[in-house]
């Protein structure tokens, strides 16, 4: 090629011009090229949903290569946006649960009644596809508060509380529910209470999303009075002394206090409130104080001193 012809041929291929007509080459090829057939692998998502007790999904979507043939426009498509089929779990044709899979036979028919009209895929790479899930197990447990709620100065519970049902049942992988101890309910943030109350609480939500529960709220419910504080000075009675020896003790008045619901101060029979300490010869010469006939309800209860000295008196 004569040397002006070169060098035309570099001016052309650096201008504009130049670079525009291999944009519009290589967009002819690449036309071209992808409106061929070609026989090669695409992507199909099987997206899996739990409508069963029975399994836990460690994966809600299964990818599994299928077996095209068709044009370059379709393939690379169907590479950007794969086809989804939604598949239950309890349709899944499980033989083995320990070894969840399913025959390709299966997933090529789910495909085919979801694209009637589509028969570019004839077969899915692999003749068993393993699918992302494992057996469930249930395990009970007894509901339990967080926390209490919120009383008003002066008021408590008078009883314990009352929940809706006794237990409740998760159901999950068997790994997660061993290491779960306790079904943790809360109850909503409200006012201070000063009476009896029912309000419904709610699964704390890491321990709902760690399985799934038969039931997540429980009606809660509880008997509320206001407490008033009580100091008594209860004398000492010693038994189960023996008859032929002369015991002491030392202090013979005990003081106790408490706090009690004022509905049943008002019915307290302070003589019915007995300090008692059961002989028992021991080496440090102490007996532990007992205190009956409190009313019900009663709470801070302390005893000072809560034992007394013996003297055996020859």
């Amino acid at each position: 090629m004569p040397k002006r012809q070169r060098t035309s041929a570099k001016k052309f291929v650096g201008s504009k011009q130049g670079i525009l007509f291999l944009v519009f080459a290589a967009i002819i090829w690449t036309l071209s090229a992808l409106s061929e057939n070609y026989t090669t692998t695409v992507p199909v998502q099987f997206k899996l949903q739990a409508d069963s007790n029975n399994f836990v999904l460690s994966s809600t979507r299964v990818e599994v290569p299928a077996r095209v043939t068709s044009s370059g426009f379709s393939i690379l498509y169907r590479r950007i946006f794969p086809r989804k089929i939604q598949l239950l779990v309890s349709e899944l044709p499980i033989k083995d649960v320990n070894k969840p899979s399913v025959q390709s036979d299966f997933l090529l028919n789910k495909y085919n009644e979801v694209y009637s009209n589509s028969s570019q895929i004839s077969r899915f790479v692999s003749n068993v596809i393993s699918v992302p899930i494992t057996p469930a197990v249930q395990k009970k447990f007894t509901p339990t508060l967080s926390a209490l709620p919120q009383f008003e100065d002066g008021y408590q519970l008078i009883s314990p509380l009352s929940f809706s049902v006794d237990t409740i049942t998760a159901f999950g992988s068997k790994v997660i529910l061993e290491k779960l101890d306790q079904a943790i309910f809360e109850l909503p943030s409200d006012k201070p209470i000063r009476e009896n109350f029912s309000m419904v609480a709610t699964l704390v939500d890491s321990i709902a999303q760690s399985a799934n529960w038969d039931i997540t709220s429980v009606e809660v419910s509880g008997n509320v009075d206001r407490y008033s504080d009580v100091s008594l000075l209860l004398p000492v009675s010693l038994i189960n002394a023996p008859e032929d020896m002369h015991v002491t003790l030392s202090p013979k008045v005990i003081e106790i206090k408490f706090a009690a619901p004022l509905s049943s101060l008002r019915s307290l029979d302070e003589s019915a409130v007995k300090a008692t300490a059961f002989f028992d010869k021991t080496t440090s010469g102490q007996l532990s104080v007992r205190v009956t006939g409190l009313p019900t309800g009663a709470k801070k209860q302390s005893i000072m001193p809560p034992t007394v000295s013996y003297f055996i008196i020859e």
